[in-house]
């Protein structure tokens, strides 16, 4: 004997009312949880827009150009009025009394012409006489070269090597150009040295050779106008051998 449907299904049949209060409950959560809530807020919003505004550039303001300047005329010059010459009236002739006409005069005798001397004849000129042509001047070159050739052998006739202790032991050699003034009597006015010898004892030898010379006076013509004249010379040292 079969067993009624529901009898073998009775296990799947206690649990079917717990499934439905479960699934009843799910649908609750569901529906609650998908429910929306519009929350509204009561103070209203106000929404503006504005314009951001730049800072303004200031404006470079370029100086207008120099007028150019106004060229001055001078003043015309006026007119002067031209004074207008009033007519002078016409003079009036006026009835003068007929007299008789005076006699003539006698002629009055004229004087003589005065009549100037003649001229004197100019005297002849006389022949100038011819002046004698002046002589010739000297040859003074000459004469002023001998001198000094004369003055530059005397005083190497008389120069004297330096003695003594150190010019002994140095025995330095060497030239000395000394230069000296004289007058014209030959007298000596200055001296010094004009190429040194690199050697004192030999400098010194060279201004006693001027010091101790005797200068015969310049010769006639020579140097004209010159009251002393600058020489030079060469005077060398040579230490004695032995």
């Amino acid at each position: 004997m079969r067993a009624p449907f529901l009898f073998r299904f009775r296990e799947s049949l206690a649990g079917l009312p717990s499934l439905l209060v479960l699934l009843a409950l799910v649908l609750a959560g569901v529906q609650q949880s998908t429910r929306l809530v519009r929350h509204e807020d009561p103070t209203p919003v106000q929404i503006s827009l504005f314009e951001e505004t730049l800072p303004a550039t200031p404006k470079v303001e370029t100086p207008p150009p120099p007028e150019p300047p106004k060229k001055i005329e001078p003043p015309q010059p006026q007119a002067k009025p031209v004074p207008v010459s009033k007519p002078t009236p016409a003079p009036v002739a006026q009835e003068r009394p007929v007299t008789d006409a005076p006699a003539p005069l006698a002629a009055l005798p004229q004087p003589a012409a005065h009549t100037a001397p003649a001229p004197a004849p100019a005297p002849a000129p006389q022949p100038v006489a011819a002046q004698p042509a002046p002589p010739p001047q000297p040859n003074t070159a000459n004469a002023e070269s001998q001198y000094v050739a004369k003055l530059r052998a005397h005083l190497n006739s008389i120069k004297r090597y330096p003695t003594g202790r150190e010019a002994s032991q140095l025995k330095p050699q060497g030239k000395v150009r000394v230069w000296f003034v004289l007058r014209r009597d030959g007298s000596v006015v200055d001296l010094g040295i004009d190429e040194s010898s690199n050697s004192m004892l030999l400098d010194d030898a060279a201004r006693k050779t001027i010091n101790r010379a005797a200068f015969t006076a310049f010769p006639e013509g020579s140097w004209s106008g010159e009251h002393t004249h600058r020489f030079t010379a060469d005077l060398e040292f040579i230490p004695a051998s032995g």
